[in-house]
C-alpha cells in the first residue's frame, strides 16, 4: 500500500469516526431537552400552597354542633408562577372562634399578582378572631383594598372570597371572580355573584337598556368590576350569616377551577369527602389539558351535625 493510499484510509476512517461522534452528541442533547420539557410540566402541576395551613387528609374540627372535615388543591396549570394564595384560621382556635377560609387569586395582568394575594390573605388571618359583628357590613374590605391602591397605585390587584363559620352560622364576602359554591341535597348553588362587566350588562338587559344577546357576546363580559387593590371596593357578603345544615358542602376557588370545569363535573366531584373531592377537581383539569391552563385552587369543607346522619 503507498502512502497516499495509507493517508486516504486514515482520513476516511476518522472521518466516520467525527459523524458518529456527533450522532451520539445530537441524541445526548434530545434526551435532555425530553428530561427538561418533563421535568418542567411536572414542576408546574404540582403548584405552591403560598401561605396556607395546609391540612393532611380527613382533616376534621368539631364545634361542639358540626363536625366538619377539609380538603383543599392547588396547581401552577400552565403559568410560570403561582398566583392565587390560601389560609385558614388556626385549628387550635376553630372550636372556640370559629372556623375561617380565605382564597386570593392574584390578578395576572396586573403587576405582583402573587404578592398581593398572599399578603392580603396573611393580612385577614393575622387579624383573627372575628365576629359576625365585627363582619357586618362587608368588614374592612375597603379598607385594605386602598391599602393594596396606595401601595400599587391601581396597576396591582386581587380577587378574594372568604367564610366564616360558628356554631352553625355561615357568613362569606367576595370580591371580583372567585367562586363560593354549596352543595345541598345534591343541588348545586352559587353563593356569591361575580362581579365581572357581563353580570352587569345582564342586569341592564333585564331592566330593557340592553339585549340579552348584547350582554352574553360583549368582548369585554370577563373584566372585573371590582378587584382588592381598587381605591374602593365594593364587596358582595351576606347582610346576616345563615343557617348551616347538615351534610352541606362547601367549595371556594378561583376561576383556574370553574372556568374549566362545568358545574355539573364540579357538583359530581363535590359529592364526595373533602380530600377526595380535591383530586377529582384537579384530576378533571389535568384531564382537559387546556392551553394556558391558569392557576387553581379550592378549599372544600363538609358539615356534618353532631348525632345526625352523615
Amino acid at each position: 500500500m503507498t502512502l497516499n493510499q495509507i493517508v486516504d484510509t486514515y482520513i476516511t476512517y476518522f472521518d466516520k469516526v467525527k459523524w458518529i461522534l456527533i450522532g451520539c452528541l445530537a441524541v445526548l442533547l434530545v434526551i435532555l431537552l425530553v428530561h427538561l420539557i418533563v421535568s418542567g410540566k411536572k414542576r408546574k402541576s404540582e403548584g405552591t400552597s403560598a401561605v396556607s395551613e395546609k391540612p393532611a387528609k380527613s382533616q376534621y374540627m368539631d364545634n361542639g354542633r358540626f363536625r366538619i372535615e377539609i380538603g383543599n388543591v392547588q396547581g401552577t396549570g400552565e403559568r410560570e408562577e403561582q398566583q392565587d394564595a390560601f389560609a385558614f384560621s388556626p385549628s387550635s382556635k376553630w372550636k372556640d372562634k370559629g372556623f375561617l377560609a380565605v382564597l386570593c387569586d392574584g390578578m395576572g395582568g396586573l403587576d405582583s399578582g402573587a404578592a398581593i394575594s398572599n399578603k392580603l390573605v396573611s393580612d385577614i388571618i393575622a387579624e383573627f378572631p372575628y365576629s359576625f359583628e365585627k363582619l357586618k357590613d362587608g368588614w374592612i374590605l375597603d379598607a385594605l383594598s386602598n391599602e393594596i391602591f396606595q401601595n400599587y397605585a391601581g396597576r396591582g390587584g386581587t380577587t378574594l372570597i372568604i367564610t366564616y363559620l360558628k356554631d352553625d352560622k355561615m357568613w362569606f364576602a367576595s370580591v371580583g371572580d372567585s367562586d363560593l359554591l354549596l352543595l345541598r341535597n345534591g343541588r348545586i348553588y352559587a353563593m356569591n355573584t361575580r362581579q365581572e362587566y357581563g353580570n352587569t350588562l345582564l342586569m341592564r338587559a333585564a331592566e330593557g337598556a340592553v339585549s340579552v344577546d348584547q350582554a352574553l357576546l360583549n368582548s369585554d363580559a370577563a373584566a372585573l368590576t371590582e378587584f382588592m387593590g381598587a381605591k374602593h371596593t365594593n364587596p358582595d357578603y351576606s347582610i346576616v350569616p345563615w343557617q348551616v345544615m347538615d351534610n352541606d358542602v362547601y367549595l371556594l376557588c378561583s376561576d383556574g377551577i370553574s372556568d374549566t370545569l362545568s358545574f355539573e363535573e364540579i357538583r359530581e366531584a363535590m359529592t364526595h369527602d373533602p380530600s377526595e373531592c380535591a383530586e377529582l377537581l384537579e384530576k378533571a383539569i389535568i384531564q382537559k389539558s387546556r392551553r394556558y391552563q391558569d392557576n387553581y385552587t379550592a378549599i372544600i369543607f363538609a358539615v356534618h351535625k353532631i348525632g345526625g346522619n352523615s
